[in-house]
């Protein structure tokens, strides 16, 4: 059975919608000009694309789903119609690039076969930082700027 460790960086992208280049260390400021949330809608999107294409395969695969809890993956795979979701990292307040390194290195302790995000060139870094070579990533692109290959 494929493990898959899903994550979302909460903040991705809304930095941009509102003249900033990023969001890293400015969210207070992103939200005081408007900025709203919109990685885990990008999520969704691919999440429901993705289960849409596995529920009608000839043989669909059984995927055991790592995360981390709440809006940083559990409640979009959850929202999109997911089993066999365990929780492998408690956020514990606001989420942070530390929780983003923590929930990662949880997944690949565990073996996952791929780690599948939605964030942005920050979050790409970050994954990349703690997963090396050894792990696939692909990302769901939410953020700013994209200039980082693991975006498909």
């Amino acid at each position: 059975m494929p493990r898959i460790g899903f994550l979302i960086n909460p903040i991705a992208g809304m930095g941009g919608r509102v003249g900033l280049k990023g969001t890293d260390g400015v969210v207070a400021e992103a939200i005081r000009r408007g900025a709203t949330p919109v990685a885990e809608r990008r999520a969704l999107e691919a999440l429901h694309e993705f289960k849409r294409l596995i529920d009608h395969a000839t043989q669909s695969p059984a995927i055991a789903w790592l995360t981390a809890s709440d809006g940083m993956g559990d409640d979009a795979l959850g929202a999109a119609g997911f089993a066999g979701i365990e929780v492998v990292y408690a956020v514990p307040n606001e989420p942070s690039a530390r929780d983003t390194n923590a929930a990662v290195a949880k997944f690949v302790g565990a073996g996952v076969d791929l780690v599948w995000f939605c964030g942005g060139d920050g979050t790409a870094r970050d994954i990349c930082a703690v997963t090396g070579e050894a792990t696939p990533v692909l990302g769901i692109p939410s953020g700013v700027k994209m200039y980082s290959g693991v975006f498909g």
